[in-house]
């Protein structure tokens, strides 16, 4: 009897080994670390993927809405073709820079997140909110121009600036 008591409790610290074990192996992330700094380094390919394969399914999105305007998809899409041309860019030559992450950041999520809040509302509320949704819009677009601007021009002091005030707009 008690060599099958020995033999359960050995097996039980076994199990209890293993799982202590896989769980040192898995690194932690707290969400507010992760919310406050870059991500560890990653294939910049694999970045830009994500980045593209989001905006692919907004544009899906935004095309197969039967009430969106026309003029607001020209403005989105202009925004999309922004970050398509500056984040690999960006990736390549200023890689650990916060603006890189903040462009990244808004090609990954918050382009989408807005553009899908407004998508669904009502169409009563879409009319009530749709000025404030234009000026949003018209920022981004702004942000991507001036961010072409700064890198066109290698204005690596204008990039902390830059990065600050997107991460109060859009974070």
């Amino acid at each position: 009897m008690t060599v099958i008591i020995t033999a359960a409790v050995f097996i039980i610290a076994l199990f209890a080994f293993k799982l202590i074990m896989r769980r040192l192996k898995v690194p932690k992330v707290s969400s507010s670390t992760k919310d406050q700094s870059p991500p560890a380094k990653k294939d910049p390919g694999a970045d830009f993927k994500e980045i593209l394969d989001t905006l692919i399914k907004l544009n899906i999105l935004i095309r197969t809405d039967r009430d969106f305007s026309m003029d607001l998809i020209l403005k989105i899409e202009s925004i999309v073709d922004d970050l398509k041309a500056l984040i690999p860019d960006m990736i390549t030559r200023y890689p650990g820079e916060t603006l890189t992450y903040e462009l990244k950041k808004i090609g990954a999520t918050h382009l989408f997140k807005i553009v899908k809040e407004y998508l669904d509302l009502s169409p009563d509320s879409r009319q009530i909110q749709r000025s404030a949704f234009e000026k949003t819009i018209e920022t981004l677009h702004e942000v991507c121009a001036r961010s072409r601007q700064i890198v066109d021009n290698n204005e690596i002091a204008e990039f902390k600036t830059m990065a600050h005030f997107l991460e109060g707009k859009f974070s």
